[in-house]
């Protein structure tokens, strides 16, 4: 029953955010989940009267032994949204599937975005997962 809650709340606020923001870009990355190394993709959407808020929904695979694919959607409050270089905090939730199995967890942490044009920038990002898989990640990309 939790498990079910979790889903419908991070499903209410994905259909909430997409129907009044203003999507920004997709994204690749490479990155490291305790030491397994992979690769993402993520669709940003922001929102806010200086685009200050973002809600960022990521997909990636990684190798933890066997392959692992881990669903993110991550809220970030964007300080100086504005500027060529801006800081964020995050939080949001985890869904990992391997093997037929599947974990739930809450991830903590913050990112840099660095725009390099209009159109393009470079995103850092360091989180906690912390549920049934607990552990850092670490990725690094870029919007396009």
């Amino acid at each position: 029953m939790k498990n079910k809650v979790t889903l419908l709340i991070a499903l209410c606020t994905l259909c909430a955010a997409g129907s009044f923001a203003e999507p920004k870009g997709w994204g690749i990355g490479l990155g490291t989940f305790d030491g397994d190394f992979g690769g993402q993709v993520r669709k940003s959407f922001a929102f806010g009267d200086e685009n200050q808020f973002a809600v960022d929904l990521q997909a990636g695979l990684y190798n933890q032994w066997k392959w692992t694919g881990r669903f993110d959607a991550d809220f970030h409050f964007i300080f100086m949204p504005k500027e060529t270089f801006s800081l964020y905090p995050l939080v949001g939730a985890d869904f990992a599937l391997q093997d037929g199995r599947h974990r739930w967890g809450a991830n903590l942490g913050g990112g840099a975005l660095i725009d390099l044009n209009a159109d393009t920038s470079l995103f850092f990002e360091l989180k906690y997962v912390g549920g049934d898989w607990n552990g850092f990640a670490f990725t690094g990309g870029i919007f396009f």
